[in-house]
């Protein structure tokens, strides 16, 4: 389910709110995985991303639910 961490890169945090009581939070190797990943949740749970929020190393994208996910430059 997890990508392996490169410690010779960046790596990703995703978080995810309002799905679920506590934040998820999940640690890739790539913003591609990360990516990946977010859209098999929104597919899982019937989720639409509405808007996204383009700051270069920052995303943040949306959901008409109130769901929002994060894909942030960890290191």
């Amino acid at each position: 389910m997890f990508d392996y961490i490169n410690l010779n890169n960046h790596n990703y945090s995703f978080v995810v709110t309002g799905l679920r009581r506590k934040p998820l939070e999940y640690l890739f190797s790539s913003r591609e995985a990360a990516t990946k990943h977010m859209y098999k949740m929104c597919e899982k749970h019937g989720l639409h991303i509405n808007k996204v929020y383009d700051d270069k190393h920052f995303k943040t994208y949306l959901c008409d639910c109130g769901v929002t996910f994060y894909i942030n430059r960890a290191w």
